[in-house]
């Protein structure tokens, strides 16, 4: 049972003073065991509904940091609240807020595909990104430079595990190393 305020018990007052004197009583004592118990008011004419209970927000499981993220942070030394400034989490959806400073295109696109594969990590505990995703990324950044994109990618293979058009670029020990140095350059 909830608690009922002065303002209700008003409200369910005037409501039982409308009927008629000798169903005033009865009226009351529905629409008070009804306000009390988080019940609808029964319809006119017609017999209360099963009330369905109320609503309440989904309870998001708190969000667990994959282990293999953990060790990469671990790893480099590098403190879990910085991923907090990279990106932001809710329930399971994760959202990039960070801001690359590089004007050359070749560079924010390698930048791009490290901070994405992290991304990816902080979800699924594996460090890849699709090349597509990462392609519409880098559009959307303004930074694609589609005749050089995948020279570029083949040109720094060395920070992923292989390259090709139809696997996901996954990072290497290298790209690791990598990353964290791009982490350490963009947390000021």
């Amino acid at each position: 049972m909830s608690m009922i305020t002065a303002e209700e018990l008003k409200k369910i007052v005037e409501l039982a003073n409308t009927v008629p004197e000798e169903y005033r009583q009865k009226c009351f004592e529905l629409l008070l065991i009804y306000t009390l118990q988080g019940l609808p008011p029964p319809t006119q004419g017609g017999s209360p509904k099963p009330a369905t209970p109320p609503s309440h927000p989904p309870i998001h499981k708190q969000f667990v940091l994959p282990i293999d993220v953990k060790a990469f942070l671990s790893q480099y030394g590098l403190a879990e609240s910085l991923l907090w400034k990279f990106f932001l989490v809710e329930g399971t959806e994760i959202r990039p807020i960070y801001k690359l400073q590089v004007t050359k295109k070749a560079r924010a696109q390698i930048q791009h595909a490290l901070m994405m594969t992290l991304e990816t990590a902080i979800s699924t505990g594996q460090f890849q990104v699709d090349i597509e995703s990462l392609r519409t990324r880098c559009q959307d950044q303004k930074c694609y430079d589609a005749p050089n994109f995948m020279k570029n990618i083949k040109e720094n293979a060395y920070l992923f595990k292989t390259v090709t058009n139809d696997q996901p670029l996954s990072l290497s020990p290298d790209g690791k190393s990598e990353l964290a140095d791009l982490i350490e350059q963009l947390k000021d």
